[in-house]
């Protein structure tokens, strides 16, 4: 599999990942304002657990961390990897960590 880089697709609010061979995984979102709510992460099944969500989820947050968005994970999978990823946490108001068990 030749891994390329994940593209956002504006219309659909949708970070995806596409190879060669179709889409990898994606992370499906709303912005309002300056805040940046994912909604949804899935990789293809016959693709988990390689590390390809959370290489996908450390992407999008590059993408909210250069469009100055605060993030809101409604998806349980950003979420977990919020917690498991402290260096993110700035991009994830204090309100929002409570909210989401997200440690300061």
């Amino acid at each position: 599999m030749k891994h390329v880089t994940p593209q956002e697709d504006t219309v659909l609010q949708r970070y995806e990942w596409i190879d060669d061979s179709g889409l990898i995984g994606f992370v499906d979102y709303y912005v309002f304002d300056e805040v940046c709510m994912i909604m949804h992460t899935e990789v293809l099944p016959a693709l988990a657990g390689r590390g390809l969500g959370s290489q996908l989820a450390g992407k999008m947050i590059e993408h909210a961390e250069e469009s100055e968005k605060n993030i809101v994970p409604i998806c349980g999978f950003f979420a977990q990897y919020l917690r498991r990823n402290s260096q993110h946490h700035a991009l994830v108001t204090l309100e929002t960590r409570r909210i989401f068990n997200i440690a300061a």
